[in-house]
């Protein structure tokens, strides 16, 4: 089966047990045990159980990795949110410039981030 994927395609067999929505949302990722080596990309899908995303690094499926994506949704309308993941690479598509990763999630959880400073100074002058 052939999944055309827009930034690239992937050759393989269909793996995913839940739909998966596409969405674009900023991701920093490092890998466990190698925090050295850092990146960001994007996502290209997300579910319940995984996510596709873009990397500057090849990474060979195996790898454990940790992700924070930026959530598209404030809490309260101004408290950014992310969204944390621990999880392993379980298939790669290495690309020219940027590569595909899927992650299987082994964690995940909503984090409130730490606020901007132009909100701090919206708060500061009303």
């Amino acid at each position: 089966m052939r999944v055309k994927l827009g930034l690239s395609d992937f050759d393989g067999q269909e793996h995913r047990r839940r739909i998966r929505f596409p969405i674009a949302l900023g991701a920093h990722y490092a890998f466990a045990g190698q925090e050295d080596i850092k990146g960001t990309g994007w996502t290209v899908n997300i579910s319940s159980l995984g996510a596709l995303i873009t990397t500057a690094h090849d990474v060979p499926p195996g790898t454990s990795i940790r992700i924070v994506i930026q959530w598209p949704i404030l809490l309260g309308d101004f408290c950014p949110l992310a969204l944390h993941i621990h999880g392993m690479v379980v298939r790669s598509d290495p690309g020219s410039s940027r590569s595909l990763i899927a992650v299987r999630f082994a964690a995940h959880e909503l984090r409130v981030q730490s606020k901007p400073p132009y909100q701090f100074k919206a708060f500061q002058s009303g």
